[in-house]
């Protein structure tokens, strides 16, 4: 679900050659005034970011991006802040271009209509085809637990609530890839794809759809990511060279995995906005004091966008290991590389550079350390 979710909020998309043209999102959401809504999109590898408020329910958006860009938009009822209104809050995902989109709705933007863009009718297409999307899935799951509170603490409950979950999510995935499978020329074969693409167990059978899809789709930013996930099959494989990278560290320095050959190194892809990945940081604080000195190094790789964010978590966390970004956000150059998904996400590599495991977090990399550095 995570994989999924992440290539839709954040993937680059179509190659937009001499496009010169300006997107216009205009709104309106009932009487509601001094809420703030948060745009965020990427077009040419980047993360772009805007805010306005709201005056008698009215907003308005305007830029440029990629055509077929993904798009998130959020609704800030309570005044709580971006990084809380668009995890979990009134948001709405599109993917989008260079046009008027004209949205209206009583009361949230998770009711909101939408009008005015060919974009976004290709897309409700797509949706149509293979939906519930995952927030909806997420928010029908939420929806069941809230309806009966009083079953909050039976297993039986909650197991049965999970079942329907995963089932909604294993629907989503044989969709989306007999969706690929159908429309080879549309633009959001390759999302589809995307489920698919990112599981090892499944890489292959994205292969072959893959090579199904025409020149153009193929080539577009969209279809260039699940060709990097498919060649970092082939690529990472335990016992393997792990693929040697440099990005620069927040003093602008640039660090490569092949300065610190000779050590076993964990590379840590993570975020400041990851809750999981913070959750894991007092583990890795414990494992660096105890294993630095005898040849153990973490060399974390940042999917943050924002340099004040990340420089804030790193203070916060007392992450005094080496640290890289590109400030890309998703879009990470090296974690494209390494046919990163999900965060956190984490490759064990040994001292003449070739990898150990992947994904190793918590006990399972405790016991691992304890392994390597038993003598």
């Amino acid at each position: 679900m995570k994989k999924l979710l992440n290539l839709i909020l954040s993937m680059a998309a179509l190659n937009a050659v001499g496009q010169t043209n300006q997107f216009t999102i205009n709104g309106h959401i009932g009487n509601l005034n001094g809420q703030k809504v948060y745009l965020s999109f990427m077009t040419d590898g980047k993360g772009h970011e805007d805010s306005t408020t709201l005056a008698n329910g009215v907003f308005h958006f305007t830029g440029r991006m990629n055509p077929y860009s993904s798009v998130r938009l959020a609704l800030d009822h309570k005044g709580a802040g971006r990084e809380i209104a668009t995890h979990g809050g009134d948001v709405l995902y599109f993917n989008f271009s260079n046009e008027t989109l004209n949205i209206a709705s009583k009361d949230s933007l998770a009711n909101a209509q939408m009008s005015g863009s060919k974009t976004y009718d290709e897309y409700s297409a797509y949706v149509k085809a293979v939906g519930p999307m995952p927030w909806d899935i997420d928010r029908i799951s939420n929806a069941e637990i809230a309806a009966a509170p009083e079953l909050a603490n039976d297993t039986a409950f909650t197991n049965q609530v999970a079942r329907h979950h995963y089932k909604m999510v294993a629907d989503f995935q044989h969709k989306n890839l007999e969706f690929a499978k159908t429309h080879p020329d549309s633009f959001f074969a390759p999302v589809a794809l995307f489920g698919t693409a990112s599981n090892d167990k499944t890489v292959t059978v994205a292969e072959q759809v893959f090579k199904t899809f025409s020149p153009a789709i193929q080539a577009t930013d969209n279809g260039k990511t699940i060709k990097e996930f498919i060649d970092a099959h082939y690529r990472l494989k335990i016992g393997g060279p792990a693929p040697v990278f440099t990005q620069v560290n927040p003093a602008g320095k640039q660090l490569s995995l092949a300065d610190y050959k000779g050590k076993i190194v964990l590379v840590d892809f993570w975020a400041s906005w990851c809750s999981p990945c913070r959750q894991e940081i007092p583990n890795l604080l414990s494992q660096y004091k105890m294993y630095k000195d005898k040849g153990f190094e973490i060399l974390s790789i940042s999917l943050d966008s924002s340099r004040d964010k990340w420089l804030k978590a790193l203070q916060q966390e007392g992450m005094t290991w080496p640290q890289v970004s590109d400030l890309n956000g998703n879009n990470n150059s090296v974690a494209r590389l390494y046919g990163v998904s999900a965060i956190p996400a984490t490759f064990l590599v040994d001292r003449d550079g070739k990898l150990i495991n992947t994904n190793l977090r918590g006990e399972d990399l405790n016991k691992k350390l304890a392994e390597l550095f038993k003598n």
